[in-house]
Protein backbone atom coordinates (compact mmCIF):
# COMPACT_ATOMS: atom_id res chain seq x y z
CA UNK A 1 0.00 0.00 0.00
CA UNK A 2 3.21 2.13 0.47
CA UNK A 3 4.05 1.73 -2.84
CA UNK A 4 1.04 1.99 -4.33
CA UNK A 5 0.28 5.53 -2.77
CA UNK A 6 3.44 6.85 -3.66
CA UNK A 7 2.61 6.57 -7.80
CA UNK A 8 -1.57 6.46 -7.52
CA UNK A 9 -4.35 7.65 -5.37
CA UNK A 10 -6.58 4.66 -6.79
CA UNK A 11 -9.02 3.34 -4.35
CA UNK A 12 -8.23 0.57 -2.24
CA UNK A 13 -10.09 -2.03 -0.44
CA UNK A 14 -8.09 -4.24 2.48
CA UNK A 15 -9.76 -7.75 2.49
CA UNK A 16 -7.85 -8.90 5.81
CA UNK A 17 -8.15 -11.62 8.51
CA UNK A 18 -6.90 -9.58 10.82
CA UNK A 19 -9.46 -7.81 12.88
CA UNK A 20 -7.94 -6.04 15.88
CA UNK A 21 -8.05 -2.36 16.00
CA UNK A 22 -4.43 -1.59 15.90
CA UNK A 23 -4.15 -3.55 12.42
CA UNK A 24 -7.54 -1.35 11.23
CA UNK A 25 -6.03 2.14 12.04
CA UNK A 26 -2.55 0.96 10.75
CA UNK A 27 -4.21 0.19 7.66
CA UNK A 28 -6.32 3.34 7.35
CA UNK A 29 -3.04 5.59 8.66
CA UNK A 30 -1.14 4.26 5.50
CA UNK A 31 -3.91 5.32 2.83
CA UNK A 32 -6.50 2.35 2.76
CA UNK A 33 -9.86 3.68 1.83
CA UNK A 34 -11.95 0.78 3.22
CA UNK A 35 -11.05 -1.85 5.63
CA UNK A 36 -12.68 -4.99 5.84
CA UNK A 37 -11.65 -8.10 7.81
CA UNK A 38 -12.68 -11.82 7.42
CA UNK A 39 -15.44 -13.36 7.64
CA UNK A 40 -17.02 -10.49 5.76
CA UNK A 41 -20.59 -10.61 3.42
CA UNK A 42 -20.18 -10.46 -0.18
CA UNK A 43 -23.16 -8.33 -0.22
CA UNK A 44 -21.52 -5.87 1.46
CA UNK A 45 -18.15 -6.26 0.15
CA UNK A 46 -19.68 -5.18 -3.10
CA UNK A 47 -21.62 -2.29 -1.54
CA UNK A 48 -18.42 -1.02 -0.52
CA UNK A 49 -17.03 -1.11 -4.06
CA UNK A 50 -20.05 0.39 -5.27
CA UNK A 51 -19.18 3.67 -2.44
CA UNK A 52 -16.17 3.40 -3.42
CA UNK A 53 -16.55 3.86 -7.10
CA UNK A 54 -19.66 6.07 -6.50
CA UNK A 55 -16.64 8.70 -4.35
CA UNK A 56 -14.06 8.56 -6.53
CA UNK A 57 -15.76 9.02 -9.56
CA UNK A 58 -14.54 5.85 -11.51
CA UNK A 59 -18.35 4.85 -12.08
CA UNK A 60 -18.94 4.64 -15.88
CA UNK A 61 -20.49 7.21 -17.87
CA UNK A 62 -24.04 7.51 -17.46
CA UNK A 63 -25.07 7.01 -20.96
CA UNK A 64 -23.92 3.80 -23.32
CA UNK A 65 -24.36 3.86 -26.70
CA UNK A 66 -23.48 0.67 -29.11
CA UNK A 67 -24.59 -0.84 -32.45
CA UNK A 68 -27.85 1.79 -32.38
CA UNK A 69 -28.33 1.24 -28.96
CA UNK A 70 -28.54 3.83 -26.36
CA UNK A 71 -28.92 2.86 -22.48
CA UNK A 72 -29.37 6.47 -20.82
CA UNK A 73 -28.86 5.10 -16.85
CA UNK A 74 -29.79 8.25 -15.13
CA UNK A 75 -32.70 8.51 -16.84
CA UNK A 76 -33.63 4.45 -16.74
CA UNK A 77 -34.22 4.57 -20.76
CA UNK A 78 -33.34 2.67 -23.66
CA UNK A 79 -33.52 4.12 -27.58
CA UNK A 80 -32.96 1.67 -30.01
CA UNK A 81 -32.07 3.43 -32.99
CA UNK A 82 -33.80 6.42 -31.98
CA UNK A 83 -37.12 4.96 -30.70
CA UNK A 84 -37.68 4.04 -27.09
CA UNK A 85 -38.77 0.64 -25.68
CA UNK A 86 -40.25 -0.29 -22.56
CA UNK A 87 -38.14 -2.79 -20.68
CA UNK A 88 -38.77 -4.21 -17.31
CA UNK A 89 -36.06 -2.95 -14.26
CA UNK A 90 -34.53 -6.35 -14.54
CA UNK A 91 -34.83 -6.56 -18.58
CA UNK A 92 -32.91 -3.10 -18.10
CA UNK A 93 -30.24 -4.08 -15.87
CA UNK A 94 -29.96 -7.04 -17.70
CA UNK A 95 -29.26 -5.04 -20.80
CA UNK A 96 -27.17 -2.58 -19.61
CA UNK A 97 -25.08 -5.79 -18.14
CA UNK A 98 -24.49 -7.25 -21.49
CA UNK A 99 -23.84 -3.80 -23.21
CA UNK A 100 -21.39 -3.44 -20.20
CA UNK A 101 -19.28 -6.45 -20.74
CA UNK A 102 -19.56 -6.34 -24.51
CA UNK A 103 -17.72 -9.91 -26.05
CA UNK A 104 -17.44 -11.15 -23.03
CA UNK A 105 -18.68 -14.87 -22.32
CA UNK A 106 -21.16 -14.37 -19.46
CA UNK A 107 -22.03 -17.48 -17.72
CA UNK A 108 -25.05 -17.98 -16.00
CA UNK A 109 -24.11 -17.80 -12.31
CA UNK A 110 -22.22 -14.68 -13.56
CA UNK A 111 -25.12 -12.78 -14.98
CA UNK A 112 -27.55 -13.93 -11.76
CA UNK A 113 -25.13 -12.80 -9.36
CA UNK A 114 -24.16 -9.43 -11.12
CA UNK A 115 -28.18 -8.35 -12.21
CA UNK A 116 -29.64 -10.75 -9.06
CA UNK A 117 -27.04 -9.44 -7.12
CA UNK A 118 -26.56 -12.50 -4.67
CA UNK A 119 -30.32 -12.44 -3.45
CA UNK A 120 -32.02 -15.13 -6.09
CA UNK A 121 -32.34 -18.85 -5.13
CA UNK A 122 -34.54 -19.59 -8.04
CA UNK A 123 -33.96 -21.38 -11.14
CA UNK A 124 -31.01 -19.83 -13.24
CA UNK A 125 -33.02 -20.42 -16.56
CA UNK A 126 -34.92 -17.60 -15.44
CA UNK A 127 -32.04 -15.63 -17.11
CA UNK A 128 -33.39 -17.76 -20.42
CA UNK A 129 -36.95 -16.02 -20.04
CA UNK A 130 -35.42 -12.58 -19.35
CA UNK A 131 -33.26 -12.77 -22.30
CA UNK A 132 -35.81 -14.20 -24.35
CA UNK A 133 -38.35 -11.28 -23.57
CA UNK A 134 -35.46 -8.66 -24.08
CA UNK A 135 -34.50 -10.26 -27.41
CA UNK A 136 -37.84 -9.91 -28.60
CA UNK A 137 -38.17 -6.09 -27.40
CA UNK A 138 -35.19 -5.16 -28.91
CA UNK A 139 -36.39 -5.90 -32.71
CA UNK A 140 -33.31 -7.00 -35.33
CA UNK A 141 -30.97 -5.60 -32.21
CA UNK A 142 -31.91 -8.65 -30.09
CA UNK A 143 -29.61 -10.58 -32.43
CA UNK A 144 -26.52 -8.81 -30.49
CA UNK A 145 -27.34 -11.50 -27.68
CA UNK A 146 -25.62 -14.40 -28.87
CA UNK A 147 -26.45 -17.53 -26.92
CA UNK A 148 -23.37 -19.73 -25.67
CA UNK A 149 -24.84 -22.98 -25.63
CA UNK A 150 -24.47 -25.05 -22.35
CA UNK A 151 -22.86 -22.13 -20.45
CA UNK A 152 -24.75 -18.60 -20.59
CA UNK A 153 -24.35 -15.11 -23.47
CA UNK A 154 -22.20 -13.11 -24.87
CA UNK A 155 -23.35 -9.26 -26.39
CA UNK A 156 -21.62 -9.05 -29.60
CA UNK A 157 -22.48 -6.08 -32.31
CA UNK A 158 -22.33 -7.14 -35.66
CA UNK A 159 -20.91 -5.00 -37.90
Amino acid sequence: LKTIRKYSQVPVIMLTARSEERDELQGFSLGVDEYISKPFSPKILVARVDAILRRSNMVSTDTLNVGGICIDKAAHQVTIDGSEIELSYKEFELLTYFVENQGLALSREKILNNVWNYDYFGDARTIDTHVKKLRSKMGDKGEYIKTIWGMGYKFEVSD
